[in-house]
Formats: C-alpha cells, structure tokens, sequence
C-alpha cells in the first residue's frame, strides 16, 4: 500500500466533511445530505434507474427506493416508466427538484465563502487547481 496515497486520502475526505460542516442550517431547505447527494447526481446523470443510483450511492436498493419516495412526495423527482423495461423506474429532477438542488448549491457557497475571502490569492488558485483535480478524480468512477 502506497502510505501517502493512503494518508491523502483520509486527508481529502475528512477535510472534506469539515467544510460541509461549515453550511449554514436553512430553514427554507430541509433535505438531508443523502437526498442532496441524490438530487445532484440526477442533475449531473440525467434520468436513472433506482437500482443504478443504489449502486452509485453505495448504498441499498430499499434505501434509494425510501429516498425517493419522499423526495417524489415533495415534488423534487418522478417516476417514469423505462423504454427500455416497463417494469423499471426513471427517477428524473422536476423543476422544483432543480430550482431546490440550486437553493442548496447557493448555499454552499454562501456558507464557505468567508472563509475563502480570508485566504490568499496563492491558497485560492491552489484549491481551484484542487477543486478541478477532484473533478477529474470523481470523473474516474464515471
């Protein structure tokens, strides 16, 4: 095992969480983590399959089939019948489902961007530079 590639990694992910940590709590925005995660992968990938969203979000069938059915109860997803197999669902984004994803997005930024305003130019290119190398690194599992 390659001890720095270990380390970096629990660097990335811990550091990660922490500034996770830092978004404000909304009262306007409600969704747990695991939702967002999911309303952001549907907007990145399109329509999917809940079993394909179970496996992408490493977690069990039973469980995504949970998340969706209330994220369909407060009109953020719908079900559509797959042309492909009418006896599976396509779980898309509505238009509420993106203007919310985009609310929490807003946030995000909201909630860091004290923090970034305290750094130095140097520091902010080198998470931007950062930033586009976990892009490239989670385009991997695509």
């Amino acid at each position: 095992m390659n001890e720095d590639l270990h380390t970096l990694g629990e660097d990335l992910i811990t550091t990660s969480a922490r500034v996770v940590r830092w978004v404000p709590k909304s009262s306007t925005f409600t969704l747990s983590l695991a939702a967002a995660r999911i309303l952001a992968r549907l907007s990145d990938n399109g329509p999917t399959r809940i079993s394909e969203l179970a496996v992408a979000e490493r977690c069990s069938q039973p469980t995504i089939t949970n998340h969706i059915k209330r994220l369909e109860a407060a009109g953020l997803v719908a079900r559509n019948a797959d042309v492909r197999d009418a006896r599976a669902w396509m779980i898309e984004l509505t238009p509420e489902g993106r203007e919310q994803l985009a609310t929490l997005r807003d946030s995000l930024g909201t909630g860091v961007e004290p923090y970034l305003a305290r750094l130095s130019r140097r520091d902010l290119k080198a998470l931007r530079e950062g930033v586009d190398a976990m892009r490239r690194l989670m385009a991997l599992d695509a």
